[in-house]
């Protein structure tokens, strides 16, 4: 009788356990999810406005962005974010900036999004990697189009 209630006990410590254990994962990735969705709205104002700051909060100084442009082009991030040094566009207010989706794996993100402008539908899809407990992103790649094909 003991043995069985020494059991009973031990499993609904496992069970309970389990329980909290996936509660702090839940909380954990609720957190990591609020983190990455900071740094692609970060992501977002930086292009919008060409807030220089804004894009160097979001990306990693080393990341790198990569297109298929009719060919594949590539360029580090350092110089890529060089086109907020040209005006804001007058179209900044008109333009829809949506995340799609995130994909969070331990210290690994994907985030689909889609930026739709007057003139061009860009959907993105930005790698972040959590360093030294701060999320970046890492690398982006992207399509375009004209809006509407």
């Amino acid at each position: 009788m003991m043995k069985t209630m020494r059991r009973a006990v031990s499993c609904a410590l496992v069970i309970l356990g389990a329980a909290v254990s996936d509660d702090v994962a839940a909380q954990a990735s609720g957190a990591d999810e609020a983190a990455v969705r900071a740094v692609v709205q970060s992501y977002f104002r930086g292009v919008d406005e060409h807030d220089a700051e804004a894009l160097a909060e979001a990306f990693h100084p080393e990341a790198q962005l990569e297109a298929s442009l009719g060919r594949y082009w590539e360029q580090p991030f350092e110089e890529w974010r060089n086109f907020t040094n040209r005006p804001v566009p007058s179209d900044a207010d008109q333009r829809r900036n949506t995340i799609l989706s995130i994909d969070i794996a331990g210290d690994a993100a994907v985030v689909k999004t889609e930026l739709v402008w007057p003139t061009v539908r860009y959907v993105d899809y930005l790698s972040l990697l959590r360093i030294d407990g701060r999320w970046w992103i890492v690398n982006k790649i992207w399509h375009q189009e004209r809006p509407g094909s």
